[in-house]
């Protein structure tokens, strides 16, 4: 909108513009004046519709409820996310700690049937088993000491919907009794109490151990376990979807820069190798640490490599001190021998990129080279 007025206060034309408004002009103007006033109305219309398009695309391409990915093994997971959503079927998701179990729970239950229904996540490990108990069934006034009043468990309150039991493999014995008797009866008994109450809910769970292995152990039972997994989802680890971490990257900088007030634009070409090439023990949750801690410690417009956290640097395996520390020689020497080892190893890291090494040692190129030919350092010996 471009408002054209004759009597144009600057509190008027302030307050035009808060509201919506492009621009205004004041009578009497030139039309080579409105022309160009339209032109710039038009280009800026252009660009947010673009932006918007590029936005809608982004998220229908590369994110599915907060899972991001385009690798082939997270395409496939969306697929049977959607297939399974429209189920009541109980499922279980299994993959290691961080690699965002929760998104798939929430994604299963946000686009399925109950999704206009209660969805109740509760965490097996972080409660005691009378509480947990408490917590997933209710109790009766009295129950015990402090039961000053009816609770209703989790159970009653996601009537219709959705729980997700997060680390069930952590669940006490006692009560996996009770819980395969609501799987196979949707019946339960609150704590204290005589009255048998009925629910409707679907049952997602989740663990990072292995089940089969707990079982054998005595400290899982194997009929819950069949059937909790009758439809199991296995959460691939981030070092097996290596094409998803820029990504990754991108949506947790844009994240966490905005949340910082900071305008960062990017990773440098280096830190983004180190990003790659880290093996990711902690899965995507160590990634959203690491770009955080990033953004926090950078004051430049991108993330460089002395920026990334110091652990991802001592990942490596280590050598032993006694076989690169002669002290048998003078300093000047030792501290030869050590840069000489310090640029085959950089260069061995980054497969014989010159400029990559140099960045990360944050010197100039030429200053590399001349290193290189010092040591008679080849690079072609360190390119795959």
């Amino acid at each position: 909108v471009v408002i054209m007025t004759g009597n144009a206060e600057i509190n008027d034309a302030v307050k035009a513009i808060k509201m919506g408004a492009f621009d205004y002009l004041k009578k009497p103007f030139k039309g080579k004046e409105l022309l160009i006033n339209i032109e710039k109305a038009l280009k800026w219309t252009d660009l947010l519709f673009r932006n918007m398009n590029l936005q809608e695309q982004l998220e229908k391409e590369f994110s599915f409820q907060g899972i991001i990915g385009k690798s082939k093994v997270i395409n496939d997971l969306i697929r049977t996310i959607k297939q399974i959503a429209q189920t009541d079927s109980n499922v279980l998701i299994t993959g290691e700690s961080g690699t965002g179990k929760d998104l798939v729970a929430k994604a299963m239950h946000f686009t399925g049937k109950r999704k206009g229904s209660p969805y109740i996540p509760i965490n097996c490990s972080s409660l005691p088993e009378t509480l947990l108990e408490s917590e997933l069934f209710g109790y009766s006034k009295g129950a015990f000491t402090g039961a000053y009043a009816n609770k209703i468990g989790l159970f009653k309150a996601a009537d219709l919907g959705t729980i997700f039991l997060d680390e069930i493999g952590d669940m006490p014995l006692t009560l996996q009794a009770k819980m395969l008797r609501v799987l196979e009866t949707q019946e339960f008994t609150p704590l204290g109490s005589t009255t048998v109450m009925k629910t409707d809910v679907r049952i997602i769970s989740a663990t990072n151990a292995d089940l089969s292995e707990k079982i054998k152990k005595g400290l899982f039972r194997e009929d819950l376990f069949y059937r909790l997994n009758v439809v199991n989802l296995a959460i691939p680890p981030l070092r097996d979807r290596r094409e998803d971490i820029i990504l990754l990257c991108e949506y947790f900088l844009k994240k966490y820069s905005s949340k910082m007030n900071k305008t960062i634009n990017g990773f440098t070409e280096g830190a983004l190798d180190i990003l790659l090439r880290y093996n990711w023990p902690g899965n995507v949750r160590e990634l959203e640490n690491a770009v955080e801690s990033s953004c926090a410690l950078t004051t430049e417009k991108a993330i460089d490599v002395r920026n990334l956290p110091d652990y991802m640097f001592k990942s490596r395996d280590s050598r032993c001190k006694s076989d690169i520390m002669p002290i048998n020689r003078p300093l000047k020497e030792t501290i030869e021998l050590y840069e000489k080892e310090y640029i085959m190893e950089l260069l061995r890291f980054c497969n014989g990129n010159v400029t990559k090494a140099s960045e990360i040692a944050q010197i100039a190129r030429q200053n590399f080279h001349a290193k290189m030919k010092n040591y008679d350092v080849n690079v072609n010996d360190f390119r795959k």
